[in-house]
């Protein structure tokens, strides 16, 4: 029987909100440029890259522990609040044999000069015995702690 779960995190970024926010929305042109060890790779398979429906996909550079390339869809986007939804599949050489699925929840809001991000990672695990894939968030909130990072060196 497979096990659903969520787990949340977030952190403040330096960047502002609409300086972030506008990055992310480019996330699959920045990416490769801002991570180059990282990401190979992200290409719009489908869709304009900025409404629900469409769908990337992203190749990994080098011997990533955590995936060689993945499917991404947008599955909900509001720009006015600054949320964005992603059902993150298809996960190639995925080290944790777990997750072959699951949804990522990112929102971006105003805090002073700053901003706050909160994530949100829905999973469901093949079997009962599968732990928590606390991984996923952790790289999901370090991936975007570093792009901050590098949107404050822009």
């Amino acid at each position: 029987m497979p096990i659903r779960g969520k787990l949340e995190g977030g952190f403040e970024a330096k960047s502002s909100a609409d300086k972030l926010w506008g990055a992310l929305r480019d996330w699959d042109t920045i990416f490769p440029k801002a991570f180059p060890d990282a990401y190979k790779a992200v290409d719009i398979v489908e869709g304009d890259g900025k409404a629900v429906g469409s769908v990337f996909r992203v190749s990994i550079t080098g011997d990533s522990p955590y995936a060689k390339s993945f499917t991404e869809t947008i599955e909900a986007v509001d720009d006015a609040k600054r949320t964005i939804t992603f059902d993150v599949a298809g996960i190639d050489g995925n080290i944790f044999n777990l997750n072959k699925k699951y949804m990522l929840h990112v929102s971006v809001t105003p805090k002073g000069d700053r901003s706050e991000v909160k994530i949100k990672v829905e999973y469901e695990n093949p079997r009962e015995k599968d732990p928590e894939p606390i991984g996923i968030l952790d790289v999901e909130i370090q991936g975007l702690q570093d792009f901050d990072s590098y949107l404050q060196n822009k």
